[in-house]
């Protein structure tokens, strides 16, 4: 019997290094990519599929998990990001570090960040057997005090919902965990600093290993925790920031 993981957000970024992991280290057979713009992934690979799905909405889930027609034995919650433009020191705040942004802003990063996890874990949740796993994609920034307001209250949630929910399937061996990726050259970083030398200089002076992670080093953590040599592992939130939120 094969295994079939879903990965939601999973066309490119993270999500698609995900999928890639889960697929080469043998912990599934076939992923299901649920993304808002599937066509990001070109020419997908025979055991990998697509499909357009809106993650905060459950009507759009349904449709994406019927169509899909299989419970997933892993299930890794990864949609996710910000709504930021390039830093002016001259400008004014932007929504992501403004502690009075709009509350429009405000919703839809919990919406997308948080709220999304808890819809699809809810369609897709019961179905899923003893021995599966669930996976969620957090941040350093839901760990404490952070300057993106809406974004690190929508990651902090995110972590609290993991460990409740990892409470509440352990007996039914369904195991919650989650991963918290430090500074990654996302699109989220790319419009938030453009300038690469500027960026390098940033990851230079704050990282304690002085480099940024990358795509995969997240990838391999959500493998392992979802592979069988994390059997006894739930609850557990791990970071993946070289460092950083040591200092």
């Amino acid at each position: 019997m094969t295994r079939l993981g879903i990965v939601t957000g999973g066309a490119q970024g993270i999500g698609l290094a995900i999928v890639n992991a889960l697929l080469d280290q043998s912990v599934v057979d076939r992923v299901a990519v649920l993304d808002l713009e599937p066509e990001a992934l070109a020419d997908p690979p025979p055991n990998v599929t697509t499909h357009r799905c809106d993650v905060t909405d459950e009507d759009s889930v349904r449709a994406a998990y019927a169509a899909i027609g299989e419970a997933p034995a892993v299930l890794v919650n990864n949609a996710g990001g910000g709504e930021v433009g390039t830093i002016d020191p001259e400008g004014p705040p932007l929504p992501a570090f403004d502690p009075f942004s709009d509350v429009g802003h405000f919703r839809r990063m919990v919406e997308l960040n948080f709220v999304s996890a808890h819809v699809v874990t809810s369609v897709i949740g019961p179905d899923m057997d003893a021995g599966s796993c669930i996976c969620n994609t957090a941040s350093i920034a839901g760990q404490g005090p952070s300057p993106l307001f809406s974004y690190g209250a929508a990651k902090a949630a995110l972590i609290h919902w993991t460990t409740s929910m990892a409470r509440a399937l352990a007996p039914r061996r369904i195991r919650v965990n989650a991963v918290a990726p430090g500074i990654i050259r996302t699109r989220l970083w790319e419009r938030l600093q453009p300038d690469d030398a500027a960026y390098e200089s940033m990851v230079t002076e704050t990282m304690p290993m002085a480099e940024d992670q990358k795509p995969e080093d997240i990838a391999d953590a959500v493998a392992f925790l979802c592979s069988s040599r994390a059997a006894q592992i739930t609850g557990e939130i791990i970071r993946i920031d070289g460092g950083l939120t040591l200092r």
